[in-house]
């Protein structure tokens, strides 16, 4: 079911969901056209029933050597809301974002003002320099630790106590725009290969199972006629007859560059998934 279709100003990818007291908040990449260029912001929309959506509000500054975009997830710590996202700098041109990628979290206490943006240090004691390009950040609460996947050689991943300091664990082959949801001791990790979104399972990040890879009819789909990606899937059981809905972009690159539409889908069982909630 779309929820937002890009048109020739605007374009919508990567996005984040968060539900609390029965409102969902939707956080995705806000891509603006203007003057000669391109401009990557971190945005938000609300709604209460997944079909009318309030006009989404800009949350990040305009400048073309940040281009905040990309956020992963809300997490709650210490009674705030931390968002993460990256940074996608495009100097001179450059079609894609450049070495300087970065990822950061911002915070609020009240999903509706949000403090400016904090270098995530996900490979512990090293300069920025040193960091290697990295984007698509998603934050796990996992019981006393945070996991804090992104990508950089597929997907690597960091462990941290406190949002503050962290140790790298190691990396795996994998898609981007990671989700990871936990089930039955079992980590579920949505991802997004050239097209469709891939679901790989583990249970201690050492060994790693293929299971899925889904399209969700993009075939009767135009508007994502190049891709289906960027999955995120959050449990809905509070406000939906569904136990899940799944938030994702399809592209459609015939006008523009990063021309995408935000859509959402739901299912009962993470296999089979509809378009109506």
């Amino acid at each position: 079911m779309l929820i937002f279709e890009q048109n020739k100003k605007y374009s919508y990818r990567d996005p984040a969901a968060y539900i609390e007291n029965g409102v969902i908040y939707l956080f995705f990449t806000l891509v603006e056209n203007a003057e000669d260029r391109q401009y990557f912001y971190v945005a938000v929309s609300k709604s209460t029933d997944f079909i009318n959506w309030s006009k989404p509000e800009v949350l990040t500054e305009k400048d073309n050597l940040k281009n905040y975009s990309s956020p992963g997830n809300v997490i709650m710590y210490n009674g705030e809301y931390y968002l993460c996202l990256q940074t996608y700098p495009r100097k001179d041109g450059q079609i894609y974002g450049n070495e300087n990628s970065r990822i950061f979290t911002m915070k609020s206490k009240d999903l509706q003002n949000w403090e400016k943006p904090v270098l995530l240090k996900v490979k512990g004691d090293i300069s920025e320099c040193d960091m290697g390009r990295m984007i698509d950040p998603y934050i796990l609460d996992d019981s006393n630790k945070f996991i804090c996947f992104f990508k950089q050689n597929g997907v690597s991943f960091s462990t941290s106590n406190d949002l503050i300091n962290w140790e790298f664990q190691g990396f795996t082959e994998c898609g981007e725009n990671v989700c990871v949801i936990k089930e039955n001791g079992e980590y579920l990790i949505f991802n997004s290969p050239d097209n469709g979104i891939n679901i790989m399972s583990t249970k201690d990040f050492k060994s790693f199972e293929n299971i899925t890879t889904l399209y969700l009819n993009q075939q009767n789909k135009p508007w994502a006629k190049d891709r289906i990606t960027a999955g995120f899937v959050i449990d809905t059981s509070s406000i939906s007859p569904y136990k899940y809905a799944m938030f994702y972009h399809g592209d459609n690159e015939d006008n523009y560059l990063f021309g995408a539409s935000l859509a959402v889908a739901f299912s009962d069982n993470l296999a089979t998934w509809y378009e109506s909630p």
